[in-house]
């Protein structure tokens, strides 16, 4: 990896990323080299069951995805069933960052509530936008480390939720051979940037391991504040938070 400047700011992420994931792209625009660490992985569950929600959108007022493995796992559901385009265009979907909103976009749901930026501002929004409703069955397919809140809002607020886990969250034993990497490069990182709580503890544990990445030395970014309560609980002091999941949020982070 050729380093130019001392602007290095590497992204803690899931799965796999290319020069077309839009923090890096977003990075590079406003003179900062990006780079990825995946820490997460993910397999999907119960697809059997859920595909069998699915066939019964029509009897929800709602569908409430919170990360794009939902979105994932639902693209994957749909293909195995006839569900029409319009009754996938009839109900409600809520959503939390850009990224989730467009790949639901791209399944033909009409999305909103991105722009809450976590689970616990998205609830609030739902139970506001749907004061009126008469039929309040809200669909919700998650992962296996989904916080409760959102559930317990709608719940408190008389929504009857239908929680599937959709898929699981792996989380990396070790990373040092990648933070090694990074150490080699000819400049300094200036900025680490956290998207899940999940991947603190490893983070955490790796980074003992390499002094000149030191909080000392280095700014630690959190995507949301559940994230950086996480951070803040292993004693990682948090530079900035992101308001919400999304490239602008971070720019503006690291520009404060």
């Amino acid at each position: 990896m050729e380093i130019q400047n001392s602007n290095l700011v590497v992204l803690f992420k899931s799965g796999t990323t290319d020069d077309n994931d839009p923090y890096l792209k977003a990075l590079e625009s406003h003179g900062y080299h990006g780079h990825c660490i995946p820490i997460l992985d993910f397999h999907f569950i119960n697809l059997d069951l859920y595909t069998q929600l699915l066939r019964k959108l029509d009897q929800y007022l709602a569908i409430v995805f919170t990360s794009p493995r939902a979105v994932q796992a639902t693209r994957l559901a749909l293909n195995s069933t006839d569900t029409p385009l319009l009754l996938i265009q009839s109900v409600k979907c809520y959503t939390v960052g850009k990224a989730t909103a467009l790949a639901a976009q791209k399944l033909g749901f009409q999305t909103s509530g991105e722009s809450t930026g976590n689970a616990e501002l998205l609830s609030q929004f739902i139970v506001e936008d749907s004061e009126q409703a008469k039929n309040r069955e809200v669909l919700f397919p998650c992962g296996n480390l989904c916080r409760d809140v959102l559930c317990e809002t709608l719940k408190a607020h008389r929504f009857s939720v239908t929680e599937v886990k959709v898929y699981e969250t792996i989380v990396k034993d070790d990373i040092s051979d990648e933070i090694f990497m990074i150490t080699q490069s000819k400049v300094p990182v200036d900025s680490l940037v956290m998207f899940s709580p999940s991947g603190v503890p490893v983070l955490t544990k790796t980074l003992k391991k390499f002094p000149q990445l030191s909080v000392n030395s280095v700014k630690i970014l959190a995507v949301g504040p559940t994230t950086e309560g996480e951070l803040k609980k292993h004693n990682i002091p948090v530079y900035a938070t992101l308001r919400r999941p999304d490239p602008q949020s971070l720019i503006d982070c690291l520009q404060k």
